[in-house]
């Protein structure tokens, strides 16, 4: 696939590095009921993933030729974060107060947001000739 980049493959790194961190964090803040270690863990890891996704999807966007509305790093950030969080908690990595239920309900409720974002995607690529929208080439 042409569409998977050396800048995609460094953020999925990053991200396969920040979910594992953030799910350490996340099930310590759970086993010993530490509210504040769960917020500041959730808050750190958001900020460091849209700093990631930012950084790393600019970088991308400089070079790659196409018009995808960020949807593979948002597919790249579905697919390792869903997996790595069911496999912490499936392999028993997780809190004792932890299941599988809140994962696979993420995973579904994320789902919804990516099938959205990918009927988007393919409305944006519809209105675009040759990977760049139709109104930049027209003007």
């Amino acid at each position: 696939m042409k569409t998977i980049t050396l800048d995609l493959m460094k953020f999925a790194l990053t991200v396969t590095i920040l979910t594992i961190l953030f799910r350490y964090s996340l099930s310590y803040g759970i086993e010993n009921l530490l509210g504040i270690v769960i917020t500041l863990s959730a808050v750190i890891y958001g900020i460091s993933m849209f700093i990631s996704g930012w950084y790393f999807g600019r970088k991308d966007g400089e070079y790659l030729p196409i018009f995808d509305v960020g949807f593979r790093f948002h597919l790249t950030t579905y697919l390792i974060h869903n997996g790595i969080s069911l496999l912490w908690i499936g392999l028993g990595f997780g809190s004792k107060y932890e299941n599988l239920n809140v994962p696979i309900m993420v995973v579904i409720i994320w789902g919804v947001f990516l099938l959205i974002h990918f009927i988007f995607y393919l409305w944006a690529r519809r209105n675009s000739i040759h990977n760049l929208n139709k109104e930049d080439i027209f003007e």
